[in-house]
């Protein structure tokens, strides 16, 4: 053999072994990166699915923090494109050495249906309620059955004025229709006449029954309630025993910017009405307005849980007041075009509040929310929001009870009773895709318990039990979307 073709063969040989041993070393590298993001820390042969906790921030700014959170920051080329945002607000602690002046009305239901205990709970609620206001709070009273009453026009709360008020309380009498709108309308006007910076202006609306005098339709009611509110009168509804329009009661609540309870026996009037005028004892931020601009090519698929507006690109969520350690959560489903790889903006998220702990400073903060468009199945998968999926996991329920509630509302059992079950594989089967999860697994027993209680509903159709259990179930989706 001649040297020259020697020396070739050695440099081939060479040359393969180098190939041979690169390739080697490629495919390890793969196989340990894929194992890494199918369970992170764990064993080789473990297929059990790990979902980070990453891809959320916190800003703190005055009396309020601002996590913002997605789904996912890495989305897969030619994907389905859907990503999930949740924005959470959290409140600080109220200053307990100050506090701001309540501008507050009471407006008490005296149609015939509240004849009895329930008409004596209310009053005895509503003369504790105006004992605990000072002389820098304003209160008004108002009752409503055929026609609407002041019974006490706006007057600062002075020993003088509650002393009136015990009177007033003690002739409100029940009898007669429901005309719920005029008895909302003419408190709202009464706080809004005294309407100022730097106090809370809050209409506490009860009622036990269906509103069948005045103005009666839902969406009327509710934009009136709703116009209000924009000019800073905030409204909270009190649903009281199990005849009352709860469409109605959490709609005007949720235009209007205020709490919504579900009191099942008139003697929880009086605690109810202590929590709310702790929440407002308790205010730090006023005016609070989360705002999303979204990009071009972003378009919103569904905000869960809250009103809003929309104009443009720009999405408005307006949650007029926070209380200290009050949490509130917004959660949206975002389309995304998933054509190109690379970084892609979301949106713009903005948050402004007065804040009642700085002496009513304005503040504002805005955070740019963005994700890369990526072909690599493996980072998408490694770089899932434990959280956020959680949370999309809770809405679903949420929306599950209240489509099953209005199914039992009419009366048809058996398609509830698919709804529950149905949403209860689905919310398995998503724990399942998170190697596991309390907080699902939670959701999971509401779901049976619910069923169980509709089936009883089933058996007395008729009953204040049957009728509780739908006004129990959507209070709970209501409040577990929020």
């Amino acid at each position: 053999m001649k040297p020259r073709s020697t020396v070739r063969i050695a440099l081939l040989l060479i040359l393969s072994i180098s190939l041979w041993a690169c390739a080697s070393s490629g495919n390890g590298r793969t196989k340990r990166s894929h194992s890494h993001a199918v369970n992170p820390g764990g064993s080789a042969g473990d297929k059990t699915p790990q979902v980070s906790t990453q891809g959320s921030s916190s800003k703190k700014i005055g009396s309020l923090t601002m996590t913002t959170s997605l789904s996912n920051r890495n989305v897969l080329l030619s994907g389905p494109g859907i990503v999930h945002m949740a924005i959470d607000l959290k409140g600080a602690a109220a200053n307990s050495d100050k506090r701001l002046p309540m501008n507050v009305a009471l407006v008490i239901d005296r149609s015939g249906s509240m004849r009895g205990e329930k008409i004596e709970d209310a009053r005895a609620s509503a003369r504790h309620f105006v004992m605990q206001l000072s002389p820098q709070d304003r209160i008004a009273i108002i009752s409503y059955s055929d026609g609407v009453r002041v019974d006490l026009p706006s007057s600062k709360a002075t020993a003088a004025t509650q002393k009136s008020a015990m009177e007033a309380i003690a002739g409100i009498q029940a009898g007669g229709s429901t005309n719920l709108s005029g008895g909302l309308f003419r408190a709202q006007d009464e706080v809004e006449r005294h309407m100022a910076a730097g106090q809370v202006n809050r209409v506490i609306l009860m009622s036990d029954g269906l509103a069948n005098r005045g103005l009666t339709d839902t969406k009327a009611i509710s934009k009136r309630a709703q116009q209000t509110s924009q000019r800073g009168v905030t409204t909270t509804t009190m649903g009281v025993g199990t005849d009352y329009n709860e469409d109605l009661m959490t709609s005007l609540a949720d235009h209007a910017g205020g709490n919504y309870y579900f009191i099942q026996e008139s003697k929880q009037i009086a605690h109810v009405f202590k929590e709310e005028l702790r929440k407002m004892f308790a205010t730090v931020a006023q005016n609070t307005v989360v705002t999303f601009t979204l990009e071009d090519g972003i378009d919103l698929k569904e905000l869960y849980g809250y009103t809003f507006t929309r104009q443009n690109g720009q999405v408005t969520v307006a949650l007029s007041d926070i209380f200290g350690g009050q949490k509130r959560s917004i959660l949206l489903a975002l389309e995304v075009p998933c054509m190109r790889s690379g970084k892609l903006a979301l949106s713009q998220v903005s948050l402004q509040f007065d804040d009642v702990n700085a002496g009513l400073k304005p503040q504002n903060t805005q955070v740019s929310v963005g994700v890369t468009v990526t072909k690599d199945a493996a980072l998408v998968e490694s770089t899932r929001n434990r959280g956020v999926e959680e949370r999309v996991g809770e809405v679903q329920v949420a929306q599950a009870v209240e489509k099953a509630a209005d199914l039992v509302k009419s009366g048809n059992y058996q398609a509830a009773k698919r709804v529950l079950q149905r949403q209860r594989t689905n919310t398995a089967s998503r724990a399942k895709g998170m190697g596991g999860s309390a907080r699902l697994q939670k959701q999971i027993g509401v779901l049976d318990q619910l069923e169980v209680e509709f089936e009883a509903a089933e058996a007395a159709p008729a009953s204040a039990p049957a009728r509780a259990s739908v006004k129990k179930a959507k209070a709970k989706a209501r409040k577990l979307q929020r």
